[in-house]
């Protein structure tokens, strides 16, 4: 009897202890897995929050992009895209690799393109300037030098006289439509608000831009979501702006095509003026440049500040303007500005 009694004592006891230690190791592993999770989260929080583009790596798969890597490269960027340097949204970066294991590695983005951009525009203001002024200059000199010669020998010549003058007036005209161009480089645009409806804006702009149209046999259709979509604005300024990007939409399309114009509100502060046409659109690591000054995509389209000038007008209204390559072909200019 004692020796059974003693049997189910020690029974008890040892379950007893298997219990305590099962309670005892369930309630550490829960806290090290909450523990665990609190670092996760942690990590997400701040890996998510960072002020510049990060993307999580295993191999070379991308596991995980923080949230102005989405912003700025889309949810499905390609691996080959950071390769390059230049992904499909035409932004152009430079990369710096972490490793945080034998699998994982961190990729970390600078965003160069404004600077890559700004020492292009650099580059073909330089390259314009000399194109653009070299041969008149000469011509101008060259006369100078003829009258100077006729001088001196004692017969001087009224042809020369007029025709030096004539080189120099061709120069000066070209000097100053170049600075009062540049002058939107450097001068901050001040404007006086008031309310205006969208499609007047449109109505206005596609009023200029008509003639040109119908030359092209090029049909611009125009649809919005909201008939009374409105902004507070300059609407000279407006005007010039959409007047200057659906001007160039209607150049870059073949005769037959079409230029699509839409308006809709992005949100409950802010609309969007989509243009887009057909046309042959441009290369992916060209979209950044488009809206640099001096940048050109053809030698025939004048001084190549349409689209700065454009960029700078929206951006004084509190607006952005983006461009991007639809799937069908062609060029879709974005302009958002606040309602």
């Amino acid at each position: 009897m004692n020796d059974l009694l003693l049997l189910v004592i020690t029974v008890i006891l040892v379950f007893s202890l298997l219990l305590f230690l099962s309670f005892y190791f369930f309630i550490r592993e829960r806290k090290q897995r909450k523990k665990a999770e609190e670092v996760r989260d942690l990590f997400e929080k701040i890996f998510h929050n960072l002020p510049f583009e990060a993307i999580l790596l295993k191999d070379r798969e991308i596991v995980r992009m923080n949230r102005r890597a989405l912003e700025t490269l889309g949810a499905d960027p390609k691996i080959e895209d950071f390769l390059t340097g230049v992904n499909r949204r035409g932004r152009k970066f430079e990369a710096l690799e972490v490793s945080l294991s034998e699998s994982y590695r961190l990729l970390i983005l600078q965003d160069v393109t404004e600077r890559e951009s700004l020492k292009s525009a650099y580059q073909m203001a330089l390259s314009y300037l000399s194109h653009e002024l070299k041969t008149p200059f000469a011509i101008a000199s060259g006369y100078l030098e003829r009258l100077e010669d006729s001088f001196k020998k004692g017969n001087p010549s009224e042809e020369l006289l007029i025709k030096t003058k004539e080189a120099f007036q061709r120069m000066e005209k070209l000097l100053r439509k170049l600075l009062s161009s540049i002058e939107y480089l450097a001068k901050d645009i001040r404007i006086k608000r008031e309310e205006i409806r969208v499609r007047e804006l449109i109505e206005e702009a596609l009023f200029w831009v008509s003639p040109l149209a119908e030359e092209k046999s090029v049909e611009i259709e125009f649809s919005e979501d909201l008939e009374n979509l409105r902004v507070r604005g300059a609407p000279d300024l407006l005007i010039q702006a959409l007047f200057n990007v659906i001007e160039n939409a209607v150049k870059a399309s073949p005769p037959g095509k079409k230029v699509v114009i839409k308006t809709y509100p992005l949100d409950a502060s802010k609309i969007v003026l989509s243009i887009r046409d057909f046309g042959p659109g441009v290369s992916s690591d060209k979209l950044s440049s488009l809206a640099m000054p001096f940048f050109k995509l053809r030698d025939d389209e004048g001084l190549g500040l349409g689209l700065f000038i454009t960029k700078r007008i929206i951006e004084a209204h509190g607006g952005t303007i983006n461009f991007s390559l639809p799937q069908g072909g062609g060029l879709e200019v974005q302009i958002i500005l606040p309602i």
